[in-house]
């Protein structure tokens, strides 16, 4: 008697967890929420049925100023993280700068049921090949990001020598890159030096990135990247050429780790190059992009002739200015760890998202 109340309990142990994961029929179960049938509830009325849109023929399609996104595009779909999807969804656009027009659902969803239509969405493009908005970490100062993008920056180095005979120097960097194909970006600077009375274009830098491999659940890209650097003042500077691997991490939910490992070679004499790694952690204490995110970066340097090694810390903040966050700025200071010929460099950047909108869309 006793082995069979024994059996009895083992069984219904195994067969009611399961009768509570799905119904008799092999169906889902009804607390899980049906993210297809969400957004055929919520979100099919403007984004149409498989996310295509309106038919611009419609009459209802002239409502819209702008147009429901199309949500079967795959750079689009792709290019934003889930946590930007999840924040426009439950609070509406105008709470990013978007279309007042898209409202919010926090009163009609729970977090749980938005986060399904989130994932929903993802389905409803041909993202494979195509990085994950996830791993589109804050932009650092000296890091190489690793996430491809289309971007405008206007950056400045503000350098203050430790010999007091020598003169300051301001080095302003117009930098523009674009992404082509699924996963590529171009990019090209132009940098200006203003040092006593010397005022020119030094450089202009051409670059190539390409991300080689990421993983979404994980949070982690390795990128491989080039970049020229070409004088044009008419010196007797060498080109140099910096290849790179960049590495995102997302550490937690509040930390990001990014890193970039690469080599300065002289094109006259490769021996006078060197070797920099630079790593950066990020906290993000909030996920509106209107936020202040601290960070701190450490840069080390080897010259490739067996000199000194140089070691200089960068404590930064990234100050998101648009509530779309596609317009920020960069404030740090780098100090020097090791015996530098300078005392502080003062870095800053302005930056604009350019595959977000106009710089004064959404403030």
């Amino acid at each position: 008697m006793l082995r069979t109340v024994r059996i009895a309990v083992m069984v219904v142990s195994v067969l009611v967890p399961a009768g509570l994961s799905a119904r008799p029929d092999g169906s889902p179960n009804a607390d899980v929420p049906d993210g297809a049938k969400l957004y055929r509830q919520s979100c099919a009325a403007c984004h149409g049925v498989e996310g295509g849109g309106i038919d611009p023929e419609s009459p209802v399609y002239r409502n819209f100023d702008p147009p429901p996104a199309l949500l079967t595009d795959p750079m689009f779909n792709s290019r934003e993280p889930d946590a930007d999807w999840f924040l426009v969804i439950k609070e509406g656009g105008g709470a990013l700068g978007l279309s007042r027009q898209m409202p919010a659902f926090e009163a009609a969803l729970t977090d749980e049921e938005i986060h399904a239509v989130v994932e929903y969405l993802g389905t409803l493009a041909d993202t494979r090949g195509y990085p994950p908005g996830d791993l589109n970490f804050l932009r650092p100062i000296s890091v190489i990001k690793a996430f491809p993008e289309d971007e405008a920056l206007v950056l400045s180095s503000y350098t203050r020598p430790e010999d007091d005979d020598e003169e300051s120097e301001l080095e302003t960097t117009l930098y523009w890159a674009r992404r082509f194909g699924k996963r590529y970006q171009g990019e090209i600077k132009v940098n200006h030096v203003s040092q006593g009375d010397r005022s020119e274009v030094s450089e202009i830098e051409l670059g190539f990135k390409a991300p080689l491999s990421w993983n979404k659940e994980r949070l982690r890209m390795w990128t491989a990247g080039f970049e020229a650097e070409i004088p044009v003042d008419g010196g007797d500077d060498p080109e140099i050429l910096v290849p790179y691997l960049s590495l995102a991490q997302g550490l937690s939910d509040s930390f990001t780790l990014q890193g970039t490992l690469r080599g300065e070679v002289p094109t006259d004499d490769a021996g006078d190059g060197e070797a920099k790694l630079s790593l950066v952690v990020h906290w993000l204490p909030s996920e509106s992009p209107r936020s202040v995110s601290p960070a701190l970066e450490a840069v080390v340097a080897q010259p490739f002739d067996g000199g000194a090694t140089e070691v200089s810390v960068l404590p930064q903040l990234f100050f998101g200015l648009s509530k779309l966050g596609h317009v920020a700025l960069v404030a740090g200071a780098e100090v020097p760890l090791t015996d530098l010929d300078y005392d502080v460099r003062i870095h800053t950047f302005l930056l604009w998202d350019i595959a977000d909108g106009p710089f004064w869309k959404g403030w």
